[in-house]
């Protein structure tokens, strides 16, 4: 980077860069360009880049201004679409969670139901197996094939080649047994841990309507131990019969699909804004350019 862009330091770990290529710069800082020379940098054991090392970074940009002002433009436009995109589907999230505390706990009810909700046990409502016999052998993972799921945040770990010990007896709810954290889950997969329980519903038991209904309950695991069989299945909530839970469970599913399909629009927003940024900010596509009147 030359003259035109000056770095002063606040802290230990945090810089501050003013130029006149603002706000274009911006966009270059999220470049693959910039991450390829910070990776290149850092290489197996440094740990920190300084404003020095900053100041060797290589930027194109083009010497018009205007032309800087039209890509800048461009991206901010698609920034602006994705984060419009992250505010709706947090928006949607808390309309459904709201709507969800009503419905799955009988505060409110759906019109035509009107039978009084039995207490039930999960454990009456659910059979457990164990993961033993669908273990993935190896975690060397590939691209295509059988997923490998956990019921954690990260939900497929990777893809597996490996064909014996599939579980295909969907759909199924996995249960971190240490976590209580869980999935619902319609494909079949393998399991990474030992720790995972597959739940299945028992007879007049609408699986998708437990598994919704147990993401209302706030257990709070305090200490590393298996939960399921001790204290998890034990837990007594609510239940309706089996039309009104399935009635339950498609109205869970739909307003899932709305987020889902707006998760859909925010990756390939996402992948656009990248796409843009390797074509724009490299010189490889160029952009019509008003001149601005000085």
């Amino acid at each position: 980077m030359d003259e035109r862009v000056a770095g002063e330091t606040f802290g230990a770990f945090m810089s501050v860069f003013r130029s006149s290529l603002n706000p274009y710069l911006r966009f270059f800082f999220q470049s693959n360009s910039f991450k390829r020379q910070v990776d290149e940098h850092l290489g197996a054991t440094i740990n920190q880049i300084t404003n020095a090392s900053l100041r060797s970074f290589v930027a194109s940009y083009p010497e018009n201004g205007s032309e800087r002002q039209t890509i800048a433009a461009a991206l901010g436009d698609v920034e602006d679409h994705i984060t419009a995109l992250d505010r709706l589907i947090a928006k949607k999230r808390d309309i459904r969670q709201g709507m969800m505390q009503e419905l799955l706990t009988g505060r409110t009810r759906l019109p035509g139901f009107a039978s009084t909700w039995a207490i039930r046990k999960l454990g009456d409502l659910l059979s457990y197996r164990q993961p033993g016999q669908y273990l993935v052998a190896s975690t060397e993972y590939v691209d295509a094939g059988v997923p490998v799921l956990t019921a954690g945040k990260s939900f497929v770990l990777g893809h597996t080649t490996e064909r014996h010990g599939i579980f295909n007896e969907l759909p199924v709810i996995i249960f971190d047994d240490f976590t209580t954290d869980s999935k619902f889950v319609t494909f079949p997969f393998k399991a990474k841990s030992s720790a995972m329980k597959m739940l299945s519903a028992k007879t007049s038991v609408d699986l998708r309507w437990v598994y919704e209904r147990m993401q209302l309950i706030d257990f709070v695991a305090v200490d590393h131990k298996r939960r399921w069989i001790s204290e998890y299945s034990r837990i007594e909530v609510a239940t309706p019969d089996l039309e009104e839970q399935r009635a339950l469970a498609a109205i869970a599913a739909e307003a899932q699909a709305e987020i889902d399909a707006l998760k859909a629009r925010l990756r390939s927003a996402r992948a656009i804004r990248q796409g843009m940024m390797q074509e724009l900010l490299t010189g490889r596509t160029r952009l019509p350019v008003q001149e601005v009147a000085v």
